[in-house]
């Protein structure tokens, strides 16, 4: 295996709120699923599970795996990453049948006694049954999908991370409510014949296809972002778009048109019969089990916030906008900082050597980031290494930029006898006062800086 593809297979980076919740859902899953298989064989069958648990580790790889880490570089991964929280995740753990088993997987106090009346309330009965009209569904997918992919949301996204993550759970929340009459978890009722689910299919099937069609055959390069960052692997932003289209209309006609299938051979066949047996009575739980059972919903999600807190901090390129980028010697370096001015403290930066004849990823190269205020002062040079990046390709550290005022900063690359040199210039801010909108301002100043 090639340097750059252990490198790419080591961009890990586990979001640790995201993985707790993961692991939590997963142990009060099994633990309701657990129970309701001793009353229920017959509908919580080991498939269930298998899909449920299926469906919540495709969300952890979308969301932590090396395609979340190059969506930023590369239009293609940052589709399939769509794709997989749209039409892989939603699917699966609806077909798990998740709400009974959630709600018996919990303590009683949880379920019965601080959920129970919220449930049971009738305005949020009312408002859960509109909610889920496939009307409703349909169009609030359908909304999701081509308002995140018009170029100027697209663009916006990628420039704050917080509001990607916004895009990633309105495809989440929505992709869910779609596929809710499609696959009609149990207990819930259909509120329309089952037969419509074809036409509701097929109209969003429709819809895919021309969003994915206009990505594949548009003449132009439809997000500047990805015509601005340095390309990986040698392919071209207008190779990549075409890529990124066709994955998105492969995937997506498959994901649409298997249920269709599915439910077209289910209406023309006879009618299979109704679970018959009668439900028997729950094995009642061991206080042995009740006690691993509360041990792993405490230490699993704990465990991954201890992970979040405790592991080495790693610099990630998400949000950042190229700083500079240029050709010195045999070397193409770009520079990725903060968007606009940065605040005076530690500030984060990333370097991606490549070879400027081959456009080859450079990974066995050094690289120290010097800074030095504009108007006289200490120089000062830290090394960039590989580990302090989650995007393994880059290297990364934290320069310090103590006062405010105009600095420089120099990147110094050198492998063997070949050396290359990069600076720019950094406009310095004062540290944001205790308490201010510190992420309001950074989002601003986001939105505000060009991509390079």
């Amino acid at each position: 295996m090639s340097a750059a593809a252990q490198a790419i297979l080591h961009s890990w980076s586990f979001p640790p709120y995201v993985t707790a919740i993961n692991l939590f859902t997963l142990v009060v899953y099994f633990r309701g699923w657990r129970a309701l298989r001793a009353a229920i064989p017959e509908r919580f069958t080991a498939w269930r599970l298998i899909s449920f648990v299926s469906g919540v580790t495709a969300l952890e790889i979308a969301l932590a795996s090396p395609i979340d880490t190059f969506d930023t570089f590369l239009l293609t991964t940052h589709m399939l990453q769509h794709m997989i929280l749209m039409m892989i995740v939603p699917p699966l753990i609806l077909l798990g049948d998740p709400a009974i088993p959630l709600l018996h997987g919990l303590p009683l106090w949880a379920s019965r006694d601080l959920l129970g009346p919220i449930l049971s309330w009738s305005p949020l009965q009312r408002f859960s049954r509109r909610l889920t009209h496939p009307a409703a569904c349909w169009l609030l997918m359908v909304l999701a999908m081509l308002g995140w992919h018009i170029p100027a949301a697209y663009e916006f996204a990628l420039r704050s991370p917080s509001w990607h993550q916004v895009e990633h759970a309105c495809f989440l929340a929505t992709s869910l409510l779609f596929w809710w009459p499609v696959i009609q978890p149990w207990p819930s009722q259909p509120q329309w014949p089952r037969w419509t689910m074809l036409l509701y299919l097929l109209l969003a099937d429709f819809v895919n296809s021309a969003l994915s069609a206009f990505l594949a055959f548009s003449d132009r390069v439809l997000y500047p972002w990805y015509a601005a960052v340095p390309r990986l692997g040698g392919i071209s932003a207008q190779s990549d778009q075409i890529a990124a289209g066709v994955n998105m209309w492969v995937i997506g006609s498959f994901a649409f048109l298997i249920p269709a299938t599915v439910i077209t051979a289910r209406l023309l066949s006879p009618s299979s019969p109704e679970l018959r047996s009668e439900p028997k009575s729950a094995l009642p739980e061991t206080r042995f089990a009740r006690l691993v059972f509360s041990v792993l919903m405490l230490t699993l999600p704990f465990t991954a916030l201890a992970y979040g807190w405790l592991a080495p901090d790693t610099i990630d390129t998400d949000g950042a906008v190229i700083r500079t980028q240029g050709v010195s010697g045999p070397f193409r370096i770009t520079v990725f900082t903060e968007p606009g001015f940065v605040h005076a403290g530690p500030t984060d930066v990333s370097v991606l050597v490549q070879d400027h004849s081959s456009g080859e990823t450079t990974l066995d190269a050094a690289i120290d980031l010097a800074v030095q205020p504009v108007n006289g002062g200490k120089n000062d040079t830290v090394r960039a290494t590989h580990e302090q990046s989650t995007n393994r390709l880059l290297e990364a550290a934290a320069v310090n930029l103590p006062i405010p005022g105009p600095w420089e900063l120099r990147v110094l690359v050198r492998r063997g006898r070949d050396q290359g040199t990069v600076s720019t210039l950094l406009d310095v801010g004062s540290p944001p006062a205790q308490g201010s909108n510190a992420w309001l301002d950074r989002l601003l100043m986001g939105l505000l800086t060009p991509v390079s």
